[in-house]
């Protein structure tokens, strides 16, 4: 009896602790696990935009984020967009993931599609209050981007169905992720600038949005996509695709040289040497290949977009 008399006086002061611990390191460990699902290559993209905007490509941008705490909110609140944007993406795309063999966390249901949603909707609210702190205007695009997310992906609407569609909605966030940081941000607006905005925004729409259905094409029809690689085939897809990176790098570096904005030469650079990288790997790909491979054009063009915002910061755009 002495024996057994600790035994049951240990039990009610460690198991309360215990449980709450575990509690708190699952919940940090799904918060996780969002983000995972919000794709990090993503979010990170969307934020070097919004600074580029927002210091205009100097190379002083770290004084610019001391001197305007709105720059920094500014980030913070663009972070919660995009994150909703992808998060709740990953809600409705549970099945053409699943089917197309993706390892994110709610496709492999690691991430309860609940928890996932809920927290989607916290990251919404903590956006719209951060815009309406930031001013009327950075309210206002804050809410678009919202919008945006929510049509490319609800039941109902769906704009993620067509290319066009996705198109439209990229080529749109993209535009609002420079103009929120234009908006947070120090930086005037210069013509450089814009050019250089504009040609990013193309090379996401045109390129991008269409380039990441290679490798997704059997799951999407099998759902219903009919986005051009399911309606035109991937040989066609990809020409169109590869003319349109090469017409977009050209045509910027056409743009700096012509108006003497060599601030654009080394972006331009970049963006015309990732096109014809991008151009000779979708040309180049077909069905029977594995889906590492399909997906090869689409991680071009995320590391063509990557090193065209990044060389922005060594070399001014304005």
């Amino acid at each position: 009896m002495s024996i057994a008399t600790p035994a049951k006086t240990l039990i009610p002061t460690t198991t309360p602790r215990s449980g709450k611990s575990a509690g708190v390191l699952g919940t940090f460990r799904l918060l996780a696990l969002c983000a995972q699902e919000s794709r990090y290559a993503v979010q990170v993209i969307f934020l070097l935009r919004f600074l580029v905007a927002g210091t205009a490509g100097t190379a002083s941008y770290v004084s610019h984020l001391t001197i305007r705490p709105s720059l920094v909110l500014g980030a913070a609140v663009w972070f919660c967009s995009v994150a909703f944007t992808y998060l709740y993406n990953g809600v409705t795309d549970i099945h053409e993931d699943r089917a197309n063999g993706s390892v994110r966390p709610i496709a492999r249901g690691a991430l309860p599609v609940r928890f996932a949603r809920t927290t989607a909707r916290v990251l919404a609210a903590l956006a719209l209050t951060g815009g309406a702190v930031l001013g009327p205007l950075m309210f206002l695009v804050t809410a678009g981007m919202l919008l945006l997310g929510y049509a490319y992906s609800a039941p109902g609407l769906a704009l993620k169905s067509r290319t066009p569609g996705t198109i439209a909605v990229v080529v749109a966030s993209g535009a609002l992720a420079y103009t929120a940081g234009a908006l947070s941000g120090a930086a005037p607006l210069s013509p450089a600038l814009l050019a250089f905005s504009a040609a990013m925004c193309l090379w996401m729409g045109m390129v991008g949005a269409v380039a990441k259905d290679f490798s997704d094409a059997e799951g999407d029809a099998k759902h219903g996509r009919r986005n051009w690689t399911v309606v035109w085939g991937s040989a066609v897809t990809a020409l169109i695709v590869s003319l349109s990176a090469v017409g977009i790098g050209a045509a910027l570096l056409v743009c700096a040289v012509a108006t003497a904005a060599y601030g654009l030469l080394a972006p331009a650079g970049v963006v015309l040497c990732g096109a014809l990288a991008l151009s000779a790997a979708a040309l180049t790909t077909r069905r029977d290949d594995s889906r590492a491979r399909r997906r090869l054009p689409y991680r071009i063009f995320m590391v063509t977009q990557y090193a065209a915002h990044l060389v922005t910061f060594a070399q001014p755009i304005a």
